[in-house]
């Protein structure tokens, strides 16, 4: 059955009202697996918002990134979600379980989502139940991240099996439909105790307890979402949870103790029916058709690399995926930039500039690049040879915030603050993790030119943004700078 519920709470950061108001929200392989053959069959599929490396077909990846495209419109709608700001997501979709073996975490997990520097990733195979559903399980993880609050495991993995069978229904959007699977692991195999399966440990390694893991962790966001006892205290649960002690935030939100919550979620699946939330929302048009190019085996290695190159424990597998592309591929700009993007992440900052300063000579035109080939720069303190890089940066893209904010610090290090300046009010939007710095250089800038009111105004701005010990100190010296000056 489909009833209309009130409005629940959940990890968005923005409300909106429907007709329905709802608030929810070892790699042990040989490194040839990392550096496949120039022969295999690799496409990318292009979007707005996503970017698909697949060796399953045009035609099966078309669909996933269309539909993608489709549940991003959703969230964004439903929650002010919207996943990356800059680069698209990535997915890489293995047609085989042999392809994909390399490059799982787990020996268990058919799929997974992994943040990283410069892309967040989806990783998959074809022999996934549902490819739709697995695609939005690992997006929900991308989303409840960009929260950035502090998601335990079950909750993290509930919400992702909660919308991951999201289905249009006219003008509608249904979530919270059964997932067969996960009622039928419910009904035989023995469950896990609720204290234990909300508790900080890992999720099991064996096949039959993280199965009941994931349909314990799905029954339980789907019982505290949509069932009227619990729904109406699950904003008051989730802030609960900030604290970090989830049985002591059940008992804070439920007024009793977790046990009793586990004998109503036993009986909650072994109801006749389960609720489902109605979104007074359809799934948004598709815009635009997806950018195909079937031979793209080049990107798709690098891709690859990178994806290694996220977990520390393939880092040997990354280095030697992309001394294989040089090989490979010595003048191509595309693999010198990969490697020097992997070797600033190291903190190998002079083979970093070495690589971005062949990928520059080769013809490269990305202005990511020397982005990144000024950053390593500065932190070399070789700021006038940073300048211009990031000047070149700028010609092939004018826009690029990120640019004007690097050039802008870079030349408040050299003490061009007039033109420091100019290229501060240049910028539109910038992160929030930039705050500091840009209301501290900013404010420094202002102070060297004898502003001192706007350079104590950006002082202040700056300390909000800030909890660190030093950079507070150095509010701190620069405001005694400006007492001193009066």
């Amino acid at each position: 059955m489909t009833p209309r519920l009130p409005r629940l709470p959940c990890l968005g950061g923005h409300e909106l009202r429907h007709n329905l108001n709802v608030r929810l929200l070892a790699i042990t392989c040989c490194l040839l697996a990392a550096s496949a053959a120039p022969a295999d069959p690799w496409g990318r599929i292009r979007s707005d918002h996503f970017e698909l490396f697949t060796t399953a077909g045009e035609r099966s990846g078309r669909d996933l990134i269309q539909y993608l495209e489709q549940v991003r419109g959703f969230f964004l709608q439903a929650f002010d979600l919207a996943g990356p700001r800059f680069q698209p997501v990535r997915i890489v979709w293995f047609r085989t379980d042999k392809e994909y073996r390399p490059y799982r975490p787990t020996e268990i997990a058919d799929a997974f989502f992994q943040p990283g520097i410069d892309h967040d990733y989806i990783v998959m195979k074809t022999s996934s139940a549902d490819l739709n559903a697995t695609a939005v399980h690992e997006y929900i993880h991308l989303l409840v991240r960009e929260t950035r609050l502090e998601v335990p495991h079950w909750l993290d993995e509930g919400l992702a099996e909660l919308y991951s069978n999201l289905e249009p229904m006219g003008s509608e959007i249904v979530v919270g439909k059964p997932i067969l699977g996960r009622v039928q692991t419910l009904a035989r195999e023995r469950w896990i105790d609720l204290r234990t399966l909300v508790g900080p440990g890992p999720i099991s390694s064996e096949k039959n307890r993280a199965a009941m893991f994931y349909a314990e962790s799905w029954a339980l966001i789907h019982m505290l979402s949509l069932d009227r006892r619990y729904s109406s205290r699950l904003r008051a649960m989730f802030d609960a949870l900030q604290n970090g002690d989830t049985p002591a935030a059940f008992q804070k939100a439920y007024g009793g103790p977790i046990e009793n919550v586990e004998q109503d979620l036993r009986a909650y699946t072994r109801g006749d029916a389960f609720n489902t939330a109605v979104f007074d929302l359809r799934l948004p048009d598709a815009t635009g058709a997806p950018r195909v190019e079937p031979d793209a085996v080049l990107p798709a290695r690098l891709a690859l690399a990178e994806l290694l190159s996220n977990d520390r424990k393939t880092l040997p597998q990354a280095a030697a995926a992309y001394k294989a592309l040089a090989r490979e591929y010595e003048n191509r700009w595309e693999v010198e930039d990969g490697w020097g993007e992997f070797c600033a992440r190291e903190r190998k900052n002079d083979e970093a500039a070495r690589h971005f300063a062949r990928a520059a000579g080769l013809g490269c035109d990305n202005a990511r690049m020397y982005l990144a080939y000024g950053r390593v720069l500065n932190m070399n303190q070789r700021f006038a040879d940073a300048i211009g890089i990031l000047k070149m940066g700028l010609r092939l893209d004018p826009t690029l915030d990120d640019l004007h904010f690097e050039l802008a610090v870079t030349l408040v290090h050299t003490g061009s603050d007039r033109d420091a300046v100019a290229e501060f009010h240049r910028i539109k939007k910038l992160d929030r993790e930039y705050a500091y710095r840009y209301f501290y250089n900013l404010a420094v800038a202002h102070s060297r030119l004898g502003d001192t009111g706007q350079a104590r105004r950006l002082i202040e701005k700056a300390r909000e943004e800030t909890k660190n010990p030093e950079e507070i100190a150095a509010l701190g010296q620069l405001m005694e700078s400006l007492n001193r000056s009066r």
